[in-house]
């Protein structure tokens, strides 16, 4: 378990590596040695809760198919038992581990059905392969580690645990980590209403601060202006244009003096980054 977290959670890797490992004789998991003191649990619990995505690895063991090529046993959905213990193993809630978009999961009933007896697990595991995932329950292969189907993540949010520190423990994390996936949704469905939105309000605000400045309201060089041309520089970046045509009879023009610029009556709005 120790070195399935070393390898999805580089962060919390151990420094202590098996001298005797062997890349082309062991699998990929035996390159670490356990940590002997784990310190505070709960430390290690808000450290991975406050993980993004860009620090975990989905599948670490890829270039590690040429020395142990993948099994497709590991395939297998349902029962496994250990002795007198059952326990269901389901990879289809892991597909990213897999390499594969990860996909909204059948319940857990149907994989791995409750009516089931220690024989029975027995019997079925002997021809593990006819209950492994089918291509179709694979789906398609992830470009991206993180990627999932449209739906994933709300869905593990209403029915699984995005956290290991719960909320009414006395260790809190920062940002729980699917924040990160659902901030990132939220921007690319809603991006475009949201930018087009807001240049909309920041033309108006512009507009009405050019009329103020324009009217003469204002004594130029008063430290009023002077928080009008901030104002400006703001929504446009750093940089405000001139606009002298609405009060000197001329076209808008780009650029020019603090004065307004040549042939211009002086009353207009320029402002330079």
């Amino acid at each position: 378990m120790q070195a399935w977290v070393f390898h999805h959670f580089p962060s919390v890797r151990s420094k202590n590596v098996w001298a005797g490992y062997r890349e082309n004789h062991y699998p990929h998991a035996m390159i670490f040695l356990p940590l002997s003191d784990l310190d505070i649990v709960d430390n290690y619990k808000n450290h991975l809760d406050a993980l993004d995505l860009t620090r975990v690895a989905m599948a670490p063991y890829g270039e590690h198919r040429q020395a142990h090529p993948f099994e497709r046993v590991s395939l297998y959905s349902g029962w496994l038992r250990f002795g007198d213990r059952m326990v269901r193993y389901l990879p289809e809630r892991v597909l990213r581990q897999f390499g594969r978009v990860q996909t909204i999961p059948r319940h857990p009933g149907e994989s791995a059905l409750v009516e089931v007896n220690l024989a029975e697990i027995t019997n079925r595991f002997r021809t593990a392969l006819d209950y492994a995932l089918t291509p179709q329950q694979l789906g398609e292969r992830a470009v991206h580690d993180v990627e999932a189907v449209d739906g994933y993540i709300d869905w593990f949010s209403r029915h699984s645990y995005p956290r290991m520190v719960l909320l009414d423990m006395p260790v809190q994390v920062s940002r729980p980590p699917e924040r990160e996936v659902l901030d990132a949704r939220a921007a690319q469905e809603d991006g475009d209403l949201v930018y087009l939105q807001l240049s909309g309000r920041m033309s108006r605000i512009r507009d009405h601060l050019y009329v103020v400045m324009r009217s003469g309201l204002v004594p130029k060089g008063t430290e009023e202006w002077l928080h009008l041309e901030d104002a400006l520089k703001e929504l446009h970046d750093g940089k405000v244009y001139s606009r002298r045509g609405a009060t000197d009879g001329g076209r808008d023009c780009r650029g020019g003096g603090r004065d307004g610029g040549r042939g211009g009556g002086g009353t207009g709005v320029v402002i330079m980054s």
